[in-house]
């Protein structure tokens, strides 16, 4: 009977331990000539900042928690179709102002893209600069405390690195970074940069 006990106390000590463990796969190397902001860089730091009116703005940070709440990611790409001839790339960034982490909130890059448009040309990306002015797409957002309802901001996003593969099927991963600045109704975004590793888990195609 004691040794039942002992046995069932070590399982859920272990559980808990597993459970409370969290890995934080986001690097922050602060840029000394831009305060607030992150270093550009390219190696998978999994991290978008930028300055919305000034303001430094980045996202949250990537997680592993545990073996039954997995990782909560900062960054998700999807396409999705239209009635029209193309389809729509989306790539969504989940974030807050600094100091704000309880106000989360998201800034996303809309693109027009053919609708046999997949993983392999997401890498066809890699040192493309796109003029984005609501024609060929958009920039979105949902941030508290930024009056931009429902409109669409004009701007620029350069994929400086962008190279995906197949890791099996329907499953891809890669990585990616890249520069932006956009330019809504009542607020500006500059000196936006982004570094992240991508797994098949945030690709929805």
């Amino acid at each position: 009977m004691e040794n039942e006990i002992i046995k069932r106390l070590i399982y859920l000590l272990t559980s808990i331990l597993l459970m409370g463990c969290s890995k934080n796969e986001t690097r922050y190397h602060d840029d000394a000539e831009d305060p607030g902001l992150a270093i550009f860089s390219n190696t998978g730091n999994n991290i978008l900042s930028c300055f919305i009116d000034g303001n430094a703005w980045r996202t949250v940070s990537r997680t592993t928690s545990g073996y039954s709440q997995g990782t909560s990611y900062e960054v998700s790409i999807e396409k999705k179709s239209t009635n029209g001839i193309n389809d729509t790339l989306i790539i969504t960034w989940l974030g807050y102002f600094e100091g704000s982490e309880n106000n989360e909130g998201y800034l996303g890059l809309h693109i027009a893209v053919p609708s046999n448009f997949n993983y392999r040309n997401l890498s066809g990306l890699q040192g493309q600069r796109l003029n984005i002015d609501s024609t060929n797409g958009f920039f979105a957002t949902n941030i508290r405390g930024l009056n931009s309802g429902n409109s669409k901001g004009s701007g620029s996003f350069y994929f400086h690195t962008a190279r995906f593969d197949s890791v099996g099927r329907s499953s891809y991963s890669g990585v990616m970074s890249g520069l932006f600045d956009a330019n809504f109704n009542s607020f500006k975004i500059t000196k936006g940069r982004f570094d992240h590793t991508v797994s098949g888990a945030q690709i929805h195609f």
